[in-house]
């Protein structure tokens, strides 16, 4: 009678398909579907056990199958399904002389789904090879999908047989895709050249996207490669091209490349971001008469755009130079609306007039909990919470919260902080500070380690943790493409030179250890800290892009305050860095101040 059983059966079938008995795994499945046919389990061990039955018994898995269909599980299994039932469709029809017309536009449609959806789905070379075996004389547009999941699965040699039977209108950004990988340059200017001066009309607008992408990588000039494509490019897809020459340019020439983006194409995707970019160059040009046109402009037409907030703040500092009360209001609106963004720290600190970035203020030590109230104990979650069954319930429930809170208590913290982050984004009235959904997105891993090591070396707690949470998500593990390495992601070098000063010394590997990658990283952020005039803005900054790039910026870009700094910082990467550091830093005081 345990409610436990269905979610044994459902480990068992996952034991039998790790030492690959597939006789064991199909058996759990079938006892489960038998004795426990309500269970959420379910409908995705239909899919699981109709997986294992193709080609076995055909018919049994057909029915799994659709009854996945009907069911209300998720779209990809969903569309996996129709796949599956389209193959035994497609090799029961192969064997008939009399195929039907309707019933091949059925398969092929079921096909021409999935590879529309999932390009570069797991099963997309399989649909490609059942697909083409079963007409191989299929359409040049299908054709193009076939080679599309054969070069994203990275099998070429398939790939240039697909293509081979398409027509270039069809084909020619998925044949772009071919070419580059084969770094076959000549052919890849070719065929783009040709793609966007007759054929833009004909391609899936992302494929048209990495296609001009690819093209201007074959040039050693990006403005070369641009004003190449701008001669020949026709119809759908120049305001992409247009708007990566705005993006080349400066100062007068940029306001006025995003102006004519903006006049030309007023229902392109890039007329937002046209808007936007002259209203922020008129900032940087100091021509506030125009830019305050512009805000309101931009806040009016787009009031639900993803930078909303910092169009709100510019216009702020705008509303500020004429003295104008209204100024709070758009500080106020942020901090209400949009409590958690990096404007809503910039707006709380000029509405109470901080100078400094940072405060010396005391964060509270408050752990991660399960983020609703607790199930009651008839409820399936709560006796798998009995027995730590996580990844079980993350199967029983599909709330993002609690399949992130499930990934913590697994110590899998950089996934469990992705899985909130995007929960919390989706979400458009925020929650309260307190609501503990917040401790899932902005969590205290490693906080007394780091309290204890910040306010050794004079740090600030809040922003240490901010840094490590921006640089590895508290995985202890991370070691980036270049080298750095773990919570802090400390360069070894780095990290040699700042242990040797303090006389401390320790092999590379040790930098994965908790207790001494946050030591030295603590050390290295005050020695920055210290070499920049104790401005956490300077240092921050410096951890992403070099204390040598930081003060050359600080020699010679022309700022009046914090938040024009951070706006000019050349280097976009270091540019997000800083607001993304700055963010956590907000969020941990206002989620843990005592």
């Amino acid at each position: 009678t345990s409610k436990l059983k269905p979610a044994a059966l459902y480990r068992q079938a996952m034991c039998a398909r790790a030492v690959g008995d597939k006789k064991s795994e199909l058996k759990s499945y079938q006892s489960l579907l038998k004795n426990y046919k309500y269970s959420t389990l379910a409908t995705e061990t239909k899919y699981q056990a109709g997986q294992l039955l193709l080609g076995e018994n055909s018919k049994l898995a057909k029915k799994y199958f659709e009854q996945v269909l009907h069911s209300n599980i998720d779209d990809d299994y969903k569309t996996a399904s129709e796949f599956y039932l389209a193959k035994i469709e497609a090799e029961k029809l192969s064997k008939n002389k009399k195929q039907k017309p309707i019933k091949i536009k059925e398969i092929e449609s079921a096909f021409r789904k999935y590879l529309t959806k999932y390009p570069d789905g797991r099963l997309a070379p399989d649909v490609a090879d059942t697909w083409i075996k079963f007409n191989p004389k299929m359409s040049s547009k299908d054709y193009t999908l076939a080679a599309k999941a054969y070069i994203l699965a990275e099998i070429r040699d398939e790939a240039l047989k697909a293509i081979s039977k398409t027509d270039i209108k069809d084909s020619w950004a998925i044949q772009n895709l071919i070419y580059y990988a084969k770094a076959d340059n000549k052919k890849v200017k070719e065929i783009t050249e040709e793609g966007v001066s007759k054929y833009s009309a004909n391609i899936n607008y992302k494929d048209y996207q990495k296609a001009i992408n690819n093209y201007i990588k074959t040039f050693q000039s990006t403005d070369s490669a641009i004003d190449e494509l701008l001669k020949t490019a026709k119809g759908e897809g120049v305001d992409y091209i247009w708007n990566l020459k705005c993006q080349q340019t400066s100062g007068d020439s940029k306001y006025n490349c995003y102006k004519d983006l903006y006049t030309n194409y007023p229902s392109s995707r890039y007329t937002q971001t046209a808007l936007s970019a002259m209203f922020f160059e008129k900032i940087k040009q100091k021509d506030y008469a125009n830019a305050r046109f512009l805000g309101k402009d931009f806040i009016s037409r787009y009031p639900d755009s993803k930078i909303l907030p910092e169009v709100l703040f510019w216009q702020g500092k705008i509303e500020q130079k004429y003295h104008n009360p209204e100024s709070t209001h758009y500080f106020q609106k942020i901090i209400n609306e949009y409590p958690d963004s990096y404007y809503a720290y910039r707006s709380f600190w000029i509405l109470n007039g901080f100078k400094d970035a940072t405060l010396r203020t005391n964060i509270e030590y408050k752990p991660v909990m399960y983020p609703y109230k607790q199930p009651s104990k008839n409820d399936i979650l709560y006796v798998l919470m009995t027995v730590n069954d996580y990844e079980m319930i993350e199967k029983f429930s599909k709330d993002k919260f609690i399949q992130s809170w499930a990934e913590y208590e697994k110590g899998n913290y950089a996934t469990s902080t992705h899985i909130a982050q995007e929960a919390m984004k989706n979400i458009k009235d925020k929650p309260a500070k307190s609501d503990l959904r917040w401790r899932l997105v902005y969590p205290q891993n490693y906080y007394i380690q780091i309290r204890n090591n910040a306010e050794r070396y004079n740090n600030n707690p809040a922003l240490i943790i901010s840094i490590m949470r921006e640089e590895s998500h508290f995985n202890s593990e991370a070691q980036s493409g270049v080298g750095a390495i773990g919570l802090m992601q400390l360069m070894p070098e780095t990290a040699h030179d700042i242990g040797n000063k303090n006389g401390i010394s320790f092999y590379t590997n040790s930098l994965f250890n908790p207790e001494l990658n946050i030591k030295i990283g603590n050390l290295y952020y005050s020695t920055i800290r210290k070499m920049l005039d104790n401005k956490d803005v300077s240092a921050i900054a410096a951890y992403n892009g070099g204390i040598g790039s930081v003060t050359r910026w600080k020699n010679t870009l022309k700022y009046s305050d914090t938040d024009e700094f951070v706006e000019q910082i050349p280097y976009e990467e270091t540019k997000t860095y800083v607001k993304k550091v700055f963010r956590s830093y907000w969020n941990y005081l206002r989620i843990y101040q005592k």
